[in-house]
């Protein structure tokens, strides 16, 4: 009788772990394409950013590119003001035509 009830437990532990595996093996794969498609749309930013373009920050923020540096971005905000900022803050380059209002 004892030795049934460890067998059960003993089952019931290896379907436990196998599902705890299953469920993290699903997340895994789901969290690895999600962060290699952010990826590759960061690396395509960088690569399309040049000065004359607009951009938004993470934060809202927008501006003008001036000049790129390295790492380093000289845009022009709305006020005139040049700000000097991480290439990386910037997370999308905003297209003229779809901003236009008909």
């Amino acid at each position: 009788m004892a030795s049934s009830i460890w067998l059960n437990v003993l089952v019931t532990s290896l379907v436990i772990v196998v599902m705890v595996v299953v469920v993290a093996g699903i997340y895994y794969i789901k969290n690895h394409k999600l962060v290699a498609a952010k990826k590759a749309h960061f690396k395509q930013i960088h690569q399309k950013l040049s000065p004359g373009s607009n951009v938004m920050f993470a934060n809202g923020l927008y501006g003008t590119v001036v000049k790129l540096k390295g790492d380093i971005a000289d845009i022009r905000v709305k006020s005139g003001t040049i700000i000097e900022v991480s290439r990386y803050a910037i997370s999308e380059i905003i297209d003229e035509r779809k901003n236009t209002h008909a």
